[in-house]
């Protein structure tokens, strides 16, 4: 029978309160899961942690009871069904019923579609779809046969919004989650549980912090941890520094500064609380408006642009060919240095290539803000070269691909960036 009983008007402190509410929180040791713990135990709710790893989950949870917060923690891998299963039983055997799952913990290979592995896809998945879709699942049975309605709150992503493709996988499954929020939504909305999403964009978490402040042990440490709960990384070093990172996020930011887990925070202690209980099926984007703009395609705009001439014939083939031909008796075209001064992101930069070519073959480095970095795959043609190298960033890593003409003592030619391509002209020193 249909209900036409118009709800109670609750006071405010009733809507947002958790008093008496379990909740579940995967990847909830660190970063935004933990801030979410913070916000719901401070609701009043009873929460069970669960990541990979031991040490981390057990610190947090003694963080959490040193306070006087009701917190558990349960060592388990989401990308297990079983293990799934077991985070359920957990919590309903430590705290008696469950009322609130939010499936946090994800995977995230920074990897294009051709260095793309199947060991590398499979796990994505496995933890952010699969993992996402059992947990959600074994949670919304067990709030059925509790008879008292639920929340479900699953994190997407930006990267399924604007494809970005070194994130191919991540974005690949945060689509899945999105189809599985919206069915799920659907099928359950009968037994009053609600299923939603919350996207974050670029989210400052104490161990990006360090990166930005330049501590670089501390970053070293997350990455060897972060496979634990929440984001998983390759391991690098950064070839970039804090100030020039900090000047690339400022172009990315249309508010003026990142967002922080206690945005992602408060954004799901509304979807999860009674302000949001007629709430489902919907994605809240808690980023700061940078998927409006397309931040990383904003972020190259004072670069970018067609570059589709700068190896282009021209009239001064001619001139370049006889250079060519006279050099070549000599020395090799590349051989040498040569800098260039680029307008990037962030801000103006100096370009130093070091070549020493071998036939066909090309070795040397780049140098940008005081990094020197080997290229890779090299080729010399003629006036003509090619080749590439690995530009890192903080915790991303990204392949820069390379390549330009010499006519003189002249190197035209353009940086293929993942998202976005610069032209340069370098001179010989």
């Amino acid at each position: 029978m249909f209900d036409f009983t118009v709800p109670k008007v609750k006071a405010l402190n009733e809507l947002l309160s958790l008093e008496g509410r379990v909740a579940i929180i995967t990847g909830g040791s660190r970063g935004i899961g933990k801030q979410i713990v913070s916000r719901f135990t401070e609701a009043g709710a009873k929460v069970v942690i669960t990541g990979r790893g031991l040490e981390a989950l057990q610190k947090t949870q003694a963080d959490f009871q040193t306070k006087g917060a009701p917190v558990s923690c349960f060592q388990a891998d989401v990308s297990n069904v079983a293990d799934s299963q077991k985070v359920i039983d957990f919590a309903v055997k430590t705290y008696g019923r469950l009322d609130i799952l939010v499936n946090n913990a994800a995977s995230f290979p920074f990897c294009d579609a051709r260095s793309m592995t199947e060991e590398v896809w499979d796990k994505c998945f496995d933890t952010d779809a699969k993992g996402t879709f059992f947990m959600s699942k074994f949670a919304a049975e067990y709030m059925i046969r509790q008879g008292e309605g639920g929340r479900i709150i699953n994190f997407m992503s930006t990267a399924a919004l604007n494809p970005t493709g070194p994130l191919i996988a991540y974005g690949a499954a945060k689509q899945a989650v999105w189809y599985v929020t919206r069915t799920m939504a659907q099928e359950f909305a009968p037994y009053h549980i609600t299923v939603n999403a919350a996207t974050p964009g670029a989210t400052m978490t104490d161990e990006r912090l360090a990166v930005f402040a330049g501590d670089q042990s501390q970053l070293e440490t997350f990455v060897e941890k972060t496979g634990n709960s929440g984001l998983s990384f390759v391991k690098n070093t950064s070839t970039l520094s804090s100030d020039m990172l900090t000047d690339m996020m400022k172009q990315a930011m249309p508010m003026g500064r990142t967002g922080f887990p206690d945005d992602l925070a408060k954004a799901v202690l509304f979807l999860a609380s009674d302000m949001g209980e007629y709430v489902t099926g919907q994605n809240i984007t808690v980023d700061g408006a940078q998927s409006i703009q397309n931040p990383m395609a904003g972020m190259m705009k004072q670069v970018t642009g067609s570059t589709s001439d700068v190896l282009e014939d021209s009239d001064e083939d001619s001139e370049c060919e006889s250079f060519v031909e006279e050099i070549n008796a000599k020395t090799a075209v590349a051989d040498g240095s040569w800098t260039a001064h680029m307008e990037t992101p962030m801000g103006k930069n100096d370009l130093t290539f070091r070549f020493t070519s071998n036939g066909d073959i090309l070795t040397g480095s780049v140098s940008i803000a005081g990094n020197t970095i080997g290229i890779e795959k090299g080729s010399v043609n003629g006036d003509r070269i090619s080749f590439h190298f690995q530009m890192k960033a903080g915790l991303m890593k990204a392949a820069v691909k390379v390549s330009g003409k010499i006519c003189g003592d002249t190197l035209s030619g353009e940086l293929k960036l993942p998202v976005a391509s610069m032209p340069f002209e370098a001179r010989r020193i």
